[in-house]
């Protein structure tokens, strides 16, 4: 059999003897058979791990929407504990003046465009009645609510005046005590005058204390 003798060139493809052909295409069989074992363990493991990343990844997802809901939660709590500025009592200088403003403004808008009976009218001293003061800020808080919040049409609007402005009218005019103002287009301060809670309330209040159990120990009777 006559060889083929190699050239110099480094490119050249090796000469194999012809009768160790088989044998090289067997071995070359045998290998790419292993490695078509290690191709489909490979695949396996990948389609594997990629299950584990996703089951993973809804872990991370339930997790992330858990602490979501905890944050909430404590905002919410911490909210609640937090006077918002519609509490008179609690309002700082800045914040007291903004909404004087804005009351003031709302019932202006409220006698403009609700011209109100005798029986309900406000008179013009409005501001120095606490009942009414509290009775037109909330009042002014719903009509927010109700025409600001959006733009689409609501039930919430018709809401209003059902369900707050005329029982809040009906209200000042049974308790406000400013029938006098009215009549004499003047404010006249109220006869009745409510007292502070009296000096034994602390005394009170501590014997009811003492006289109840330090642990929560009770025997229920429905238990």
């Amino acid at each position: 059999m006559t060889e083929i003798e190699p050239s110099d060139d480094d490119t050249s493809v090796p000469v194999v003897d012809i009768e160790m052909v088989p044998e090289v295409v067997a071995e070359l069989a045998t290998t790419a058979e292993q490695h078509g074992v290690v191709l489909r363990d490979l695949s396996g493991l990948v389609s594997e791990l990629g299950g584990q990343a996703a089951a993973q990844s809804e872990e991370l997802t339930a997790l992330h929407t858990s602490f979501q809901k905890l944050e909430k939660a404590l905002v919410d709590q911490a909210n609640v504990a937090r006077p918002s500025r519609w509490a008179w009592e609690f309002l700082n200088q800045d914040a007291a003046a903004q909404l004087w403003q804005e009351t003031r403004w709302f019932v202006d808008y409220l006698t403009r465009r609700y011209p109100l009976g005798t029986e309900v009218s406000l008179p013009p001293c409005w501001y120095r009645h606490t009942i009414a003061v509290d009775e037109f800020s909330d009042l002014y808080a719903a009509w927010r609510e109700a025409y600001c919040a959006s733009d689409r049409p609501s039930s919430a609007m018709t809401a209003w005046r059902d369900r707050w402005l005329w029982p809040c009218l009906t209200r000042l005019a049974a308790h406000a005590n400013w029938r006098e103002c009215k009549e004499s287009r003047r404010h006249v301060d109220p006869i009745a005058r409510q007292d502070p809670t009296d000096s034994e309330f602390e005394s009170f209040v501590a014997a009811d204390v003492a006289s109840r159990p330090e642990l929560d120990e009770q025997t229920l009777p429905w238990l």
